[in-house]
């Protein structure tokens, strides 16, 4: 029984126990189904996500490759190159400009809608080089032409107050003839290098910079240009209209200070003489010339000799904050300006423009109705006749002579004496005796003499206009550079002491020849007026607020006369001058000073520049279309140079004849033959150079080799 029933009871066991592993196996076995299923599905999604990353890195390199081409060949690109590359133009520009870096950047803070305008014009011509292949050198070229524009802003403000302006080209000649005078042979040879490093560097760029391998889509390339021209334009006449910017430009200096270089520069190459004013007609002219012709000229005429000096940068200092000086510099013509009519003179010019002023005075004209920083002695009256006290006086019998103590091509002025009608010019090939200062610049003293062979070359009266160069810039640094007749010491710049105490002495001497004309005139016993007047300030750095009662345009004038002449002590600008002295002297004058007389303010601007116009631009109806200027026929030197004979010496010949100087040379056949001055009547030539039958001249040449005369012919 127990045996059985032991049976009985394991069966059920074995069967619970089969029962459990069939259970577990099942559900193992739906365990796996599931992770299964759950690992294809997430073998099927990882399928999933990795086609869509090779799909989105596909899309990726695709738009890499797409920018990539786009920064190669794209003109959006490119026009966007030359906007940085006008944005970083300008900031150098300016840093130049005022000479600081400090003071570039704060331009661009303080004014920068201004400097945004000057960015869109450097764009505007940096776009230019997108229409050839070698856009790389093309870009490079003209940022490297703005900068080297720049550069010779930063060294022309190191000599002179006035920025360099497109004018300017127009005086390389003039410069070069200057240029010991401003620089050591140190520095010019370091310039001289740095000119041949530049262009070496151009070259290498032309040849190493790539080709722009893509399409050139000239006509989206024109009308990048186009509308960069229209910012350009609408912004002018927009910041004109507003005063953000300004077209007058009757302070250079301020000018590129406030409103930038590139554009007082680019305004410089495109503002040309006088612009038509909008009403300009004949009828507008004849109204203007019937209204000036009721002016009369009432009392008894007189009619003294009448000497103009111009003195180059010269001004009173007594009184100039932060200068002491061990006397008075100027005793004579303090003591002129108590006892004659004087004044102050408000003048173009500020450190430089000497010819500008020069200008004004003889023709009543403002030099501002011109270009910005234009000359109208360079561009216009060089070649164009105009009326000027030169003419008027002429007109009254009056024998006219110019002097200057430089060289005759100096502002043109051999030209701009011709056309205005003097009679002769004596520049200085034609002076004798003459001393120089240490930077190279002719003493004034010799003048005195010049005025007075001027004065005895003619029976009846003389007109003499004088221009000095005795006090011209640049002013040196170190010991020996001058005369010691004055000390002076400088407490406001440490560093311009030197160049003042140079400055200084150099106003004391042509002080002294001041007193010494004027001694010279009243010996003669002749009726005189002797007009004496500083063209601008010397470039001494001289701020506002060192001068008490003048400003930085202002001189002083003074009428030294012995004729009782009837003119107040007041101040005058530098194109009234000619008016009032023909008013006091009872002199008919030319339209532009009769306009002084007849208006002001506003009116007077807009009718003389309408008078200026008409006469050197327009049809010249206030002269019934011709200028009362006497023909052209002047003559160089106001004492005749001859050649008498011509003596063998063996290895030599001498030149003899009269009134030769070291700017006489020896021509045989109508060539230059090397010429030694011996005398101001012998000249010494070697025998190999002449021969029998050859015809001998001699002629003034100067500095730059121009022929400027020449005396009769002797056949050897």
């Amino acid at each position: 029984m127990s045996k059985k029933k032991k049976k009985s009871n394991d069966k059920p066991i074995e069967k619970s126990i089969k029962k459990v592993v069939d259970t577990e196996e099942d559900e193992i076995i739906d365990d796996v189904k599931e992770a299964s299923a759950d690992s294809a599905k997430d073998n099927e999604a990882a399928e999933d996500n990795a086609v869509e990353g090779e799909l989105s890195l596909s899309r990726k390199k695709k738009i890499g490759k797409k920018i990539k081409k786009a920064f190669k060949y794209s003109i959006h690109t490119w026009i966007f190159r030359c906007f940085l590359c006008a944005l970083l133009i300008e900031l150098v520009l300016e840093m130049l400009g005022r000479r600081s870096i400090l003071g570039g950047l704060a331009f661009v803070f303080n004014a920068p809608i201004v400097y945004l305008y000057n960015v869109s014009i450097i764009f505007f011509t940096l776009l230019f080089a997108l229409f050839i292949r070698k856009r790389v050198f093309g870009i490079a070229l003209i940022s490297i032409i703005w900068l080297i524009c720049g550069v010779i802003n930063f060294i022309v403000l190191g000599f002179r107050v006035t920025p360099f302006a497109a004018v300017d080209f127009l005086m390389v000649k003039d410069t070069f003839s200057m240029i010991d005078v401003y620089y050591t042979k140190f520095q010019q040879v370091l310039i001289l290098i740095g000119i041949i490093l530049v262009i070496t560097g151009i070259i290498f760029l032309f040849r190493k910079t790539p080709k722009y391998e893509g399409q050139i889509n000239v006509k989206l390339t024109m009308l990048a240009c186009v509308i960069a021209w229209g910012i350009v334009w609408g912004f002018t006449n927009f910041g004109v209209k507003h005063n953000i910017i300004s077209d007058d430009f009757a302070n250079l200096g301020m000018a590129y200070q406030e409103y930038g270089f590139a554009y007082c520069f680019t305004n410089s190459i495109i503002d040309n003489g006088i612009s038509k004013p909008d009403d300009y007609s004949k009828e507008a002219v004849m109204e203007i010339k019937a209204e000036l012709d009721k002016v009369e000229v009432k009392g008894k005429m007189k009619t003294p000799n009448i000497i103009i000096i111009q003195l180059e940068s010269f001004f009173d200092p007594n009184g100039l904050k932060g200068l002491t000086m061990s006397e008075n510099p100027l005793p004579n013509f303090n003591k002129f300006k108590d006892e004659y009519p004087s004044g102050y003179f408000t003048v173009p010019a500020l450190g430089a423009g000497t010819a500008n002023s020069e200008f004004e005075v003889l023709t009543g004209i403002k030099s501002t109705y011109f270009g910005a920083g234009e000359y109208p002695y360079k561009t216009t009256v060089n070649d164009v006749p105009v009326v000027s006290l030169c003419s008027l006086l002429a007109d009254q019998g009056y024998a006219t002579h110019a002097i200057h103590n430089n060289k005759s091509s100096f502002y043109d002025r051999n030209d701009v004496y011709n056309t205005m009608g003097f009679d002769d010019f004596t520049s200085l090939e034609y002076m004798y005796n003459v001393e120089y200062t240490s930077t190279g610049w002719a003493k004034d003293y010799t003048l005195t003499d010049d005025i007075l062979k001027c004065l005895d070359s003619s029976e009846g009266v003389d007109f003499v206009f004088t221009i000095s160069v005795q006090g011209h810039g640049r002013y040196p640094v170190g010991d020996d550079t001058c005369e010691d007749h004055i000390q002076v010491e400088y407490t406001f710049e440490e560093e311009m002491e030197e160049p003042f105490h140079y400055y200084v002495n150099q106003i004391y001497e042509m002080d002294e020849m001041m007193g010494q004309l004027k001694a010279a005139l009243d010996e003669r016993g002749e009726d005189y007026i002797l007009i004496l007047y500083g063209d601008h300030l010397p470039s001494l750095n001289i701020s506002q607020h060192q001068l008490s009662d003048s400003t930085l345009f202002q001189t002083e004038y003074v009428i030294v006369n012995n004729i009782n002449l009837d003119m107040p002590d007041e101040d005058m600008m530098s194109n009234e001058i000619s008016g009032k002295l023909l008013n006091a002297l009872k002199i008919p004058s030319g339209y532009a000073q009769k306009a002084h007389d007849l208006y002001e303010g506003e009116e007077l601007d807009a009718k003389l520049e309408m008078i200026a116009y008409d006469e050197l631009f327009g049809d010249n109806y206030i002269y019934d279309g011709h200028t009362p200027v006497p023909e052209r026929h002047m003559k160089m030197g106001i004492t005749p140079i001859t050649l008498k004979e011509l003596k063998s010496n063996g290895d030599s010949v001498s030149v003899i004849g009269e009134n030769f100087n070291s700017y006489s040379v020896v021509f045989v056949n109508d060539k230059k033959v090397d010429t030694s001055y011996i005398s101001d009547t012998e000249l010494i030539i070697e025998s190999d150079d002449v021969s029998s039958g050859n015809e001998v001249t001699v002629k003034q040449v100067d500095a730059a080799h121009h022929e400027l005369s020449e005396t009769n012919m002797i056949v050897y």
